[in-house]
């Protein structure tokens, strides 16, 4: 097995393929995108999609254009997307693989996307091995992406749904904002398996430490997931368009990157590390 067995369990007990088109999904799932095509370079290119699950952005990226590979270590997910790829007008690779050591030969990569990687390996260590990693196979002149859930993401969202005051999840929240380590309840199966969960500067300074400069950092959700009708008003292209602007404006804001549950990061290689 390629990654923990909680992770690789919860991944094969969840709906991972309809998660972007459920909750708040739709809104991660076009943020991620507006954010990802800022630094696309132009079609042809060669993109890895790490950890890229089932395949919906590696079929997006494909579809424009570009020679896309996709890398994660959960079976069940490559199968997924093999079929989505087969489905697909242009077609893209799918390797079981696993962020540290991955399939792909150094310098052959246009742009390196990190989805889960990140927040899925819960040592610094193990994360900085992943930079590195999406560092050696980056070309000359080429971007790394990566995508991060924020440590106040799980407090926020219990105080929204009411959650915070069960004790299991208390303790949860309290552990995360303290040292950014999620683990989740065993009452609470459904919930993400365990995880790291960053502050901006951390993940900043993880990048750094794996020899990449910062060239970018925003907020993917943003502020609009907190609107106390979000389900009315995204379905409401006038309340939807504005939800959009607000993110937009606030997107790249240092004191509030960490009211988004998830936050991305641009950074190329620094050569003179």
């Amino acid at each position: 097995m390629l990654i923990d067995s909680s992770i690789n369990d919860f991944y094969n007990q969840c709906a991972e393929d309809t998660r972007l088109k459920t909750g708040l999904g739709p809104l991660e799932y076009l943020r991620n995108k507006q954010l990802i095509e800022r630094y696309l370079p132009a079609a042809p290119a060669v993109i890895a999609d790490i950890g890229g699950g089932t395949g919906h952005y590696a079929a997006w990226l494909a579809g424009m254009g570009h020679q896309v590979v996709l890398v994660d270590p959960v079976g069940k997910h490559i199968q997924l997307a093999e079929k989505r790829s087969r489905k697909s007008k242009r077609a893209f690779k799918c390797i079981e693989g696993e962020a540290r050591c991955l399939p792909i030969a150094s310098n052959s990569i246009d742009l390196v996307i990190l989805h889960g990687p990140l927040y899925h390996l819960q040592e610094p260590a193990q994360r900085i091995a992943a930079i590195k990693e999406a560092r050696r196979i980056l070309k000359t002149g080429g971007t790394v992406i990566g995508f991060a859930i924020t440590y106040a993401a799980s407090t926020l969202a219990a105080l929204q749904n009411g959650m915070l005051h069960h004790p299991d999840i208390y303790q949860m929240c309290r552990q995360e904002l303290q040292n950014g380590e999620h683990e989740p309840p065993p009452a609470f199966p459904g919930m993400l398996a365990q995880a790291f969960f960053h502050r901006p500067d951390q993940l900043s300074q993880e990048f750094e430490e794996a020899g990449l400069i910062k060239v970018g950092m925003h907020a993917v959700e943003g502020l609009a997931w907190l609107d106390a009708k979000f389900f009315e008003s995204w379905a409401s292209p006038e309340k939807q368009r504005q939800l959009l602007e607000l993110v937009a404006a606030t997107e790249s804001d240092p004191e509030l990157l960490c009211l988004s549950p998830h936050i991305m990061l641009a950074a190329e290689v620094d050569y003179n590390s």
